[in-house]
């Protein structure tokens, strides 16, 4: 297990950059929209506290430089790996974090999205690639927390909670009775 805090941010940029070349040795369809979304891109994320910046550059021959000196108030992405782990063991979704606020991210519409169909393929090839299955591994082994062991399961067998928004409406707003304009 990582102690300092350097030492942290060096093994989240070792993954980082072994998660790169896992897609870029694949190729396919989740590399090509990989490439596409993150190429010429900054963001700060935050794991369990662990601040790095990352930039992303050069298309097809994408290149990541990381920062280990950045400031909290810039950070565009924030979570924990008790989160990670929720969501590898298919107890939580990604949707569902970001409702819950388990999930911070901050960027412009598009990017999000985009960043969300990197997930959701990252994920889905997550249960039949053993590159990134022994990835994950290392990290939930060494990560802080208690590893779970937990593989990235298909998507199919994920049991999905339902009704995050509705859910997180106060109950005096579901009580409001609204009535038809129209209707005279």
């Amino acid at each position: 297990m990582t102690n300092t805090t350097t030492e942290r941010q060096e093994q989240l940029a070792t993954w980082l950059h072994r998660l790169i070349e896992i897609f870029r040795l694949q190729g396919g369809e989740t590399w090509k929209i990989l490439v596409q979304i993150v190429s010429a891109k900054t963001v700060t994320i935050a794991i369990d506290n662990t601040i790095l910046q990352v930039s992303a550059k050069g298309g097809d021959r994408l290149q990541l430089n990381f920062e280990y000196s950045v400031t909290p108030e810039s950070i565009d992405f924030c979570s924990d790996a008790h989160t990670f782990r929720d969501i590898v063991a298919g107890k939580l979704t990604v949707d569902g974090a970001l409702v819950n606020g388990k999930i911070y991210a901050r960027n412009n519409m598009v990017d999000l999205l985009g960043m969300y169909e990197v997930v959701t393929r990252i994920l889905a090839d997550g249960a039949t690639n053993p590159q990134l299955q022994q990835l994950w591994m290392e990290f939930d082994k060494s990560w802080t927390g208690s590893p779970t062991d937990n593989l990235l399961l298909p998507l199919e067998t994920q049991k999905p909670t339902y009704n995050y928004l509705i859910n997180n409406v106060p109950e005096d707003v579901l009580e409001i009775e609204v009535k038809p304009y129209l209707v005279e």
